[in-house]
């Protein structure tokens, strides 16, 4: 039946509550929410340390297999037994060659720096069967000193006779070229090739001496009649034939040879070409006789023996002025370099006339085009010429 009254049911009465002993609910969570945090916190730590394993047993895992670096294999080992195997070979010579000649220097010398802690660091990340070029650094002109030092033993003299005798020269502005482009390459096995120059023999005339200009050279023990000739860079005929000497294996110890001093005299002014210039100051270079002449106001005032361009690569010829001077000059061209060439005094685009300590081969054809002269005397030539002074090839 509808009513518009609620109907309620009745409700049985309360009972009293007993006593509740137990804790209120944050009481009764508190050692758990303890004991979790220090769970917690243990599994960081664990996590922590398993890191610290895990990125030592990277860093010690060794180097991938068939891996090798210079020649070495290090493939298996780990990377300090590599790095060992490394240093060793950093600290072992270097072999120059010539033929079936060899020397040997090292790294320091040829002014090379492996770097092993970087070339290690490579090596970690190198995948299996990998072979790496160990990282290097090269100072030219330390490279370049060493060459130069090393020349006496390397160099073979022309030496003038019937038959004349050709020399052998290293060519170390192409040596330095090729360390320059690629270091790595040439030097990961240990061995550096050199660039030689076979060297013709002097001139068997006496044209342009001076009888007036001579020195005496006392024999030592070890010394022969070539490699004194080759120390004066003058003919060895010349010698002979200014001594009397007809057999040039007859010197003895303390004998006394008079040498025309060949570079060192100037020639009478009507045996040296026509000056470039009638006023001022002037130089000229003839190829032929591999001279240079100095002139002011149309008179001879200095000669020296030169080395110009070889046959493959000449020196320009023509009427130039030196447009720039430097006391010191990088120079480089195709398959050449020489780091702090000095006194260089440039008269077409990168031809010059520069201080040469590389080789001693004056009165030959010896360069890539620049003219060549001994250090002393390019100072010369450098401190008395002026930017502008005409410049003749001939």
């Amino acid at each position: 039946m509808y009513s518009s009254q609620p109907q309620y049911s009745p409700r049985p009465p309360q009972q009293p509550r007993k006593p509740n002993n137990r804790p209120t609910t944050k009481r009764r969570w508190l050692p758990w929410l303890i004991v979790g945090g220090i769970g917690a916190a243990g599994a960081a730590v664990f996590t922590f340390i398993g890191a610290l394993l895990l990125i030592g047993l990277l860093a010690n895992r060794g180097v991938a297999s068939g891996v090798s670096i210079a020649g070495l294999s290090v493939g298996g080992q780990s990377v300090e037994a590599a790095r060992t195997q490394l240093a060793q070979w950093a600290a072992s010579p270097v072999t120059l060659t010539d033929g079936s000649r060899s020397w040997q220097v090292s790294f320091t010398d040829l002014g090379v720096t492996v770097d092993v802690d970087g070339t290690i660091a490579a090596l970690k990340n190198a995948p299996a069967q990998s072979n790496l070029m160990p990282r290097m650094s090269i100072d030219l002109v330390t490279t370049q000193n060493t060459l130069v030092a090393l020349s006496p033993q390397v160099n073979i003299a022309a030496v003038p006779g019937n038959p004349p005798q050709q020399g052998r020269s290293m060519e170390i502005p192409v040596t330095l070229s090729r360390l320059q482009a690629d270091a790595d390459g040439e030097l990961v096995d240990g061995v550096l090739e050199l660039d030689m120059i076979v060297v013709d023999p002097p001139p068997s005339d006496s044209r342009g001496l001076d009888s007036n200009s001579r020195v005496t050279h006392v024999v030592e023990a070890g010394q022969e009649l070539g490699l004194i000739a080759r120390q004066y860079g003058v003919d060895m005929d010349d010698i002979l034939a200014l001594n009397n000497i007809s057999d040039p294996d007859l010197l003895y110890v303390g004998q006394e040879l008079v040498i025309p001093a060949s570079g060192v005299y100037e020639p009478a002014a009507e045996d040296a070409p026509p000056a470039p210039t009638s006023s001022g100051k002037s130089i000229l270079v003839s190829t032929e006789d591999q001279r240079i002449y100095a002139y002011e106001n149309g008179q001879l005032v200095r000669s020296h023996l030169t080395s110009t361009g070889r046959y493959e690569t000449p020196t320009v010829l023509g009427d130039y002025k030196i447009y720039v001077k430097y006391v010191a000059d990088d120079m480089s061209g195709p398959g050449y370099f020489l780091p702090q060439v000095p006194y260089t005094m440039y008269f077409y685009q990168g031809y010059g006339i520069h201080g040469t300590y590389w080789h001693n081969s004056f009165g030959r054809r010896m360069s890539h085009g620049c003219v060549n002269l001994p250090t002393d005397e390019a100072k010369w030539f450098f401190d008395w010429a002026s930017i502008g002074t005409p410049v003749r090839v001939i």
